[in-house]
C-alpha cells in the first residue's frame, strides 16, 4: 500500500480528521516524503483541530456505495447538492437532464439523500459529476482537484488544493480556499465581486469597474453587477482570467 492510500485509509478509519490527511496529502505532492511515518502522523494527529469541518464523520452513516459505476439520483425543485471531498480529483459540470449523475473513475463515493440535500463523499478518487441548471452546489473539500464548469450558485470551502472554476453566469458564488491555487475563467457574467488574498497574490485580468484594487484586495463589477461573487485565498494566489472560447472555423 503505497503512502497515500494509507493516509486515506487512516482517514476512512476516523484515525485522523480531514484537515490532518490534507496536509499529509500535500506533504506528499511537495515531494516531502522522507519523514511521512507514523510518528509524523502522530505529531500532527496531537497538535491540528479541523478547520473547516471536510467530512467529520469521514466516511460513516447509511450511504448507498458507488465503486466503479454510475448513479443517477433525481433532483427536485429546491433541492441542494453538498460534495465533501478528499485527495480526489472531481470535474463539475451541467446537463439537461433533471437527475444529479455521478460518473466515478476510482476511489471510494458515498451518495445519499437526506430531505432536500443530496451528499456525496468522496475519498481519493476521480469523478465527473453532472448537474442540473440551477441546482445550488456545496463543496468541502482537503487536498484535493476541483474544476467546474457553468455551476453558478456555488459555495466551497477547499484546504491545500486546487481548483479551476469556469463561469458563464453568477448568481451567488462564494469561495474560500486555504493554502491553495484558485482560478476564475470569466465569460460574460454579470456580477458583483470581492476578491482577496490577504497572504497571497492576486492576478485579475478580466475587464471590470473596480471600487478598490490593492495589492491583497480587489472589489467593483462587471456589467450591472447583478450576481455575487466573494472569493478569499488564505495563504494561497487568485486568478481571476477572461474565458477563452474556440473560434468555430
Amino acid at each position: 500500500m503505497n503512502e497515500k492510500m494509507k493516509i486515506l485509509k487512516m482517514l476512512e478509519e476516523g484515525k485522523i480528521t480531514a484537515e490532518e490527511a490534507a496536509k499529509l496529502l500535500q506533504a506528499l505532492g511537495k515531494g516531502k516524503k522522507k519523514d511521512i511515518s507514523s510518528k509524523f502522523v502522530e505529531s500532527i494527529m496531537d497538535g491540528v483541530s479541523s478547520i473547516v469541518g471536510v467530512i467529520p464523520e469521514t466516511i460513516g452513516g447509511v450511504f448507498s456505495v458507488t465503486m466503479g459505476e454510475e448513479k443517477e439520483i433525481e433532483v427536485k425543485k429546491g433541492d441542494e447538492f453538498l460534495l465533501k471531498s478528499v485527495g480526489s480529483s472531481i470535474n463539475l459540470s451541467l446537463h439537461d437532464k433533471d437527475t444529479l449523475m455521478i460518473k466515478p473513475s476510482s476511489g471510494l463515493i458515498k451518495t445519499k439523500k437526506e430531505d432536500s440535500t443530496i451528499i456525496s463523499k468522496v475519498v481519493g478518487g476521480t469523478a465527473e459529476i453532472l448537474c442540473p441548471s440551477g441546482l445550488s452546489v456545496s463543496i468541502k473539500d482537503a487536498g484535493g482537484s476541483i474544476d467546474s464548469i457553468g455551476i453558478g450558485m456555488l459555495s466551497m470551502k477547499q484546504v491545500g488544493g486546487t481548483a479551476e472554476l469556469t463561469f458563464d453566469d453568477i448568481e451567488d458564488v462564494s469561495i474560500d480556499s486555504k493554502g491553495g491555487t484558485l482560478t476564475l475563467l470569466l465569460g460574460d457574467c454579470d456580477v458583483s465581486f470581492e476578491i482577496s488574498a490577504p497572504h497571497g497574490n492576486i492576478n485579475f485580468d478580466v475587464p471590470a469597474e473596480f471600487s478598490e484594487k490593492k495589492g491583497n484586495i480587489v472589489k467593483g463589477t462587471i456589467n450591472k453587477g447583478k450576481g455575487r461573487l466573494i472569493a478569499k485565498a488564505f495563504s494561497g494566489n487568485i486568478s481571476v482570467l477572461p474565458l477563452k472560447r474556440k473560434e468555430k472555423k
